[in-house]
């Protein structure tokens, strides 16, 4: 058994856009398609790419309005998995942000949450 560093990715991203309960919300099936073509795009630039596995999921989080205090949930993914030996840390980074931004931009999300080993970062949109 050959022995390698372990260099985990996972990226969280939701599926409703914005923060109202009406907005649109989006389907893992959307969200696979986005990420596989992240992937197609990037393999014929010639780049290097993250590969890894989508779950599904929620995200649970706070609300306060007025002096009130609530939470609400919104559905949710993760896309996570190991940085290959062919890439170096800066370039993981950089990968993780190109896909967290196309997440984003194409899902509707305000943030994408994103960690590579012990690092952490958001993609926020303005």
């Amino acid at each position: 058994m050959e022995k390698r560093v372990y260099r985990p990715f996972q990226i969280s991203c939701g599926l409703r856009e914005g923060y109202a309960q009406s907005s649109t919300v989006h389907t893992i099936e959307e969200a696979q398609t986005v990420v596989r073509q992240w992937i197609e795009r990037r393999l014929n630039g010639g780049k290097k790419i993250v590969a890894g596995m989508i779950t599904e999921g929620e995200f649970l989080y706070p609300m306060i309005e007025g002096g009130v205090i609530s939470s609400q949930h919104e559905p949710a993914f993760r896309y996570q998995g190991v940085v290959r030996e062919d890439a170096n840390d800066d370039e993981a980074i950089e990968m993780l942000h190109d896909l967290a931004q196309e997440l984003s931009a194409k899902l509707g999300q305000k943030r994408v949450h994103a960690a590579f080993g012990n690092t952490y970062f958001v993609v926020e949109q303005q």
